[in-house]
């Protein structure tokens, strides 16, 4: 049997960043769906972003 190969420091780092990143998406989540202002707050901007987006698409 092999020994267990200890992670390197750029993997635990890279891992710490895409779990952080996972955990805050999650949590962003949760409030968009609890809180009837953060749903406005979020549908206007991406509203707002589509907008600029057929803006330019449309030129």
């Amino acid at each position: 049997m092999t020994p267990a190969r200890v992670p390197s420091f750029r993997w635990s780092a890279l891992a710490f960043v895409a779990i952080t990143a996972v955990v805050l998406a999650a949590a962003t989540g949760v409030l968009v769906l609890l809180d009837p202002r953060s749903q406005a707050w979020w549908g206007g901007l991406f509203s707002s972003l589509g907008t600029y987006a057929r803006s330019i698409v449309v030129r």
